[in-house]
């Protein structure tokens, strides 16, 4: 009976161990449980607090960026009723482009924005456009900076006096710039004379007349590239030659390429008569380099050099005809 008594308490120990264990691995299975959705819940509540900083961020901007559409909105209406009032006072968009050009330079930061990449601009062609010279005259490598120096700011009197020109109203006092300019210009070559001597200036004055058909055919030789219609040094050399020959001997009413032509009175020199013939004139001479280069040229090349000389042409109407609308007369 005892025997019986210790077999039945035995069962049920091994019976409660068993579901005191099974208890227990569903405890420590539950407890993983919590403590990976606890983790979970932590990294959730990071995530929130981090769309909660965003939110706030992004709502910080909105509202910043609507305060700044609301500003750009008030300055484009000023804006459109600026252009509106011109439109109904001048229907020409010549004269809207020359009056918007001529408010720019009126701004003293605009004028040294622009020259400063005039400065940069220049340097770059004009020592590209001057290297065969300073190798004609065997300067050195610091004479060669020198005169590249001294062309430059030369130019740029030429380009200051512009802008300048460009925001002045006063025809007197274009005049008056117009008359500084030939001042500082003639002080700049009397600094080339004197490094260059007296023979090598000679050079130096034929050399630049030349350049703006130089400079013309360095931008159609960039133009073409390297390829199978590239220009040969040959081939640059001989339509430098003839372009030279053709100008020189070349009559032009009015020469607007050649500023020492040019009397001071810009009004009487911009009028829309002469600018026109001008631009006739200065197609006839393109049409003579054009029909010598064949000579020099290929089909291909000739076709392609054609067309440049009429883009050159487009570009030097558009600016004419600016100088005309700009210099003309009050009430013009």
């Amino acid at each position: 009976m005892k025997n019986i008594a210790s077999i039945a308490l035995l069962a049920a120990v091994v019976v409660l161990g068993g579901l005191y264990f099974r208890e227990n691995q569903k405890a420590r299975e539950s407890g993983q449980k919590v403590a990976v959705l606890q983790k979970n819940l932590d990294e959730l509540q990071a995530r929130l607090d981090q769309q909660e900083t965003r939110a706030a961020s992004l709502q910080t901007r909105l509202k910043d960026t609507r305060e700044r559409v609301v500003a750009k909105a008030d300055e484009v209406t000023h804006l459109q009723e600026a252009i509106t009032n011109r439109a109904e006072t001048d229907k020409n968009p010549m004269n809207e482009m020359v009056k918007g050009v001529g408010e720019m330079f009126k701004n003293k930061d605009m004028k040294e924005f622009v020259k400063a990449q005039q400065k940069t601009m220049l340097s770059g062609m004009l020592e590209k456009a001057y290297a065969p010279l300073c190798g004609q005259l065997g300067l050195s490598t610091e004479q060669s900076a020198a005169l590249k120096d001294l062309v430059v700011n030369k130019s740029l009197v030429d380009a200051g006096a512009g802008m300048t020109m460009m925001s002045e109203t006063e025809s007197t006092n274009r005049t008056q710039i117009i008359e500084q300019t030939k001042i500082e210009k003639e002080a700049i070559d009397l600094q080339i004379k004197q490094m260059l001597g007296e023979d090598n200036y000679k050079q130096f004055q034929g050399y630049e007349k030349s350049l703006p058909d130089r400079m013309a055919l360095g931008m159609f030789k960039d133009q073409q590239g390297t390829g199978p219609t590239a220009l040969t040094p040959d081939q640059e050399a001989q339509l430098i030659q003839l372009m030279g020959e053709e100008r020189q001997s070349f009559k032009f009413t009015t020469d607007f390429s050649d500023q020492n032509k040019l009397s001071s009175d810009l009004a009487g020199n911009f009028t829309e008569e002469k600018v026109a013939q001008f631009l006739q004139e200065q197609e006839q001479l393109h049409q003579r380099y054009a029909n010598r280069a064949q000579t020099v040229l290929s089909s291909e090349q000739s076709g392609s050099f054609e067309k440049f000389l009429s883009s050159q042409r487009q570009m030097q109407s558009l600016g004419l005809k600016m100088a005309s609308k700009m210099f003309a007369p009050k009430g013009n």
